[in-house]
């Protein structure tokens, strides 16, 4: 999708990994969750776990820290094939409640195991 600019790290305003297709896993997800707690002045975040064994503990931990992140400005969320459900999403839409500087936001969540649920907990939380 955006290809070698989604593995790119281009400043400490902006946070960006590039997992796709490892061996990552819900537990190593919600690392990632756990220290962009402390990433406070972070504007920009791209987030590529496509296809990665990752589930719901782990977007839970995502949509924990967004809370911590009020500068956030743009997102990019790739769970494309992973394990995620109904209850990731409702944490990530929780999360996304609390950015009001949220300028631009893509989130893809094709052949995951998300539902009506966690898709209408994304939309509120816009």
């Amino acid at each position: 999708m955006h290809g070698d600019k989604a593995c790119r790290v281009s400043g400490p305003s902006m946070a960006t990994r590039c997992l796709m297709c490892t061996r990552v896993g819900s537990d190593g997800a919600a690392a990632i969750g756990h220290g962009l707690q402390n990433l406070e002045l972070l504007q920009q975040i791209s987030l590529d776990l496509q296809h990665t064994k990752v589930g719901n503990d782990g977007a839970v931990a995502i949509g924990n820290s967004l809370q911590n992140l009020k500068l956030l400005q743009k997102i990019f969320f790739d769970w494309q094939g992973t394990q995620i459900g109904d209850a990731g999403a409702v944490a990530i839409g929780h999360g996304l409640q609390n950015l009001k500087l949220l300028q631009q936001i893509e989130l893809n969540f094709w052949i995951t195991r998300v539902g009506n649920d966690g898709t209408v907990a994304i939309g509120n939380g816009l």
